[in-house]
């Protein structure tokens, strides 16, 4: 063959395949990128939360923007601090909103911040997903406010029923003066009274408190009491609690809601045998991506960080806009979502449920049991 003939043969092989690599690869998002805030606690008490959130959601920005953006566009995550505080929240929410021209935000993390910008939301028009928030108050109270984490009433009211199922009757609550809180120790205590069971000593200090040795003295002397239930998860008084109710001598079977990595490692062997009921369920594929990416557990906040950022794409995309009152609309009407949090089942009023896993401190490490 003629070597002039194999060399052009060669060469449009070449430019052949590079047009339909051209043509195959994602374009590059061009144009203005679509902002998608975050308010989150990133300092401070809960700080843990805040941090996985934040990285499930700059998973998915990354992700995004490696096949194309949203509509062609990039999109870029701005990220502010709330640290816990409903001020600081609503402050994170105005500059957002009026500085950064947002109109999508992912966040609060806990109940008191997120109820704190909810009107804000319905006043200024901005769609808002909570990946952690647990009281319906939040996206019942907003036709804008939306959870990928679910109601942890639920979750209250499925421990009563594990509790009072191994045959306790008598316990003592300990909770905080906390909107989030509060809402779980009234969902255990309304449910295992309808059990049969009854609650000897409910405590609600501020989630500051640092001696509870008068609550726990009384745990002591009341023999009826057989087991304690917290309600504290991710606050520190977790720790406190169970601290200083091992210290005096208290043996009693403990029980908690949806405790976090942080907490079980810094309770140590004072909350060894503890269980708890947890929504945090990430698929296999995102717990080893992000332990991968960021060298530590999927923490709360993390995989539905990511499913909220992945519903506003879809969203986007499906309806081909970026006008918050469509996309509110599309958000709405998804009855149900395989995200990497889990199969997420709507209840019609903006926030989703889904199967969650009981989990038992052993040797320091939260592992998962059978219900």
């Amino acid at each position: 063959m003629n070597n002039k003939w194999l060399l052009g043969g060669l060469i449009l092989v070449i430019v052949l395949g590079g047009a339909g690599y051209y043509f195959s690869k994602p374009k590059a998002p061009e144009g203005d990128p679509i902002k998608i805030g975050a308010i989150m606690i990133l300092s401070g008490e809960g700080a843990s939360w805040g941090e996985a959130s934040r990285n499930g959601m700059m998973l998915a920005i990354e992700e995004l923007n490696r096949k194309g953006g949203i509509l062609g566009r990039s999109v870029q995550g701005i990220y502010e601090d709330d640290r816990s505080d409903p001020k600081d929240a609503v402050s994170a929410f105005n500059k957002l909103t009026s500085i950064d021209d947002v109109k999508f935000i992912v966040g609060p993390n806990w109940s008191n911040t997120g109820v704190a910008v909810r009107d804000l939301a319905t006043q200024s028009k901005t769609v808002i997903i909570s990946p952690s928030l647990g009281v319906k108050e939040f996206n019942e109270g907003s036709e804008y406010a939306f959870n990928t984490w679910p109601h942890d009433f639920i979750l209250s009211a499925q421990l009563a029923n594990y509790v009072y199922g191994k045959g306790y009757r008598h316990i003592a609550l300990f909770g905080a003066n906390d909107v989030w809180v509060k809402d779980q120790s009234n969902a255990f205590s309304t449910r295992f009274k309808e059990l049969g069971g009854t609650i000897e000593l409910l405590y609600e200090p501020l989630v500051n408190v640092t001696d509870v040795r008068t609550e726990v003295a009384k745990v002591r002397s009341n023999k009826t009491i057989d087991a304690i239930v917290m309600t504290t998860n991710g606050y520190s008084l977790t720790v406190l609690n169970a601290r200083q109710i091992r210290e005096s001598g208290v043996a009693l079977p403990i029980f908690n809601i949806t405790t976090d990595s942080k907490i079980v490692a810094d309770c140590a062997e004072n909350c060894e045998g503890m269980i708890f009921p947890t929504f945090l369920t990430p698929s296999k594929e995102f717990a080893e991506r992000y332990a991968a990416q960021y060298e530590r557990e999927v923490e709360i906040g993390a995989d539905s960080a990511y499913d909220a950022v992945m519903m506003l794409a879809e969203a986007m995309e499906a309806t081909k806009s970026t006008d918050p009152d469509i996309v509110k609309e599309y958000l709405s009407n998804i009855e149900e979502y395989d995200g990497v949090s889990g199969h997420l089942v709507s209840d019609g009023k903006r926030a989703f449920t889904k199967a969650y896993l009981l989990k038992e401190v052993q040797n320091g490490v939260a592992v998962a049991i059978s219900n």
